[in-house]
């Protein structure tokens, strides 16, 4: 198939249908790349067509090109309107591009045109991140009612699928932020039942660290966040938390120690945490 539309855009380069095939077949090997340039030649053919818009959107997404990809997806929108996958990598992309607000509302969209746990998770994913950036500018009133949302989407969706374990990251996050620390924790435990391992393993072991630190366990929170940080030697947010954690411990010596180590990764950081040590409160 894929010679046939190769020697179809070779006899009539304008043959827009036959582009857009040959980059559906890339696209399937995972050649990005090919792709991309195979769907922009559709797309300067036919520039309103939404099917092509939309893989070239999804294409962009794969590249990690979030703003072109956004700008694709708003393109691809008319026509697929009732696409909850458009949607979804939509609100995602949004999220990449510090764009929050707006990943919200693609988000709930794909959640009310397919209202599974994934898309639940989605959404509480993005209402937390939403909440951070409220958080951050002040905007405190507005922050707790994002959390509050996040909340009752991710809740949502650990009762639909209970082996959901990034709902269950993102439960245990916003619990925490919301202070409820034992729910948290137990969301978050929950999580690392389900996957020891991996990227999303870690967060799991940063955020629970901090539940104890909130429960006031500090042997507990201590040794979780040791795991975290030898599992990725890099995780600057664990060495924050476990200096931290250590100093309140009354373990100076430690939180000394990691504050050396977090130096070599982020000046900034290390700064913050001798703040810390320094009995001031920053804020990260």
């Amino acid at each position: 198939a894929m010679t046939a539309f190769q020697k179809t855009v070779q006899v009539d380069p304008a043959n827009g249908g036959a582009w857009y095939e040959i980059g559906v077949a890339q696209y399937n090997k995972a050649d990005y790349a090919g792709a991309l340039a195979s769907y922009q030649k559709a797309v300067s053919i036919d520039p309103n067509n939404a099917l092509v818009n939309a893989n070239l959107a999804s294409t962009f997404r794969q590249l990690q090109r979030f703003a072109d990809a956004n700008a694709a997806y708003k393109l691809a929108e008319p026509g697929n309107e009732k696409n909850p996958d458009l949607y979804s990598e939509w609100g995602f992309c949004l999220g990449k591009t510090n764009e929050w607000d707006k990943s919200v509302v693609r988000l709930n969209t794909a959640r009310g045109l397919s209202p599974t746990a994934v898309d639940n998770t989605n959404l509480g994913w993005a209402y937390y991140n939403a909440a951070r950036q409220d958080k951050e500018a002040g905007r405190e009133v507005e922050a707790k009612q994002k959390l509050e949302l996040a909340r009752q989407y991710l809740q949502t969706a650990v009762t639909l699928d209970s082996k959901m374990d990034a709902a269950y990251v993102n439960l245990g996050s916003t619990n925490n932020s919301l202070g409820d620390h034992q729910a948290a924790a137990d969301a978050l435990n929950t999580a690392l039942s389900l996957r020891r391992e991996g990227e999303i393993a870690i967060i799991a072991m940063n955020q629970l660290g901090l539940s104890y630190k909130g429960l006031n366990n500090l042997v507990k929170a201590i040794e979780i966040l040791k795991i975290a940080t030898s599992l990725d030697s890099k995780n600057q947010f664990g060495l924050f938390s476990l200096g931290e954690v250590y100093h309140l411990s009354g373990n100076e010596k430690e939180a000394k120690k990691i504050q050396s180590q977090l130096k070599k990764l982020n000046p900034a950081f290390a700064g913050k945490l001798d703040s810390v040590l320094k009995g001031k409160i920053p804020k990260v």
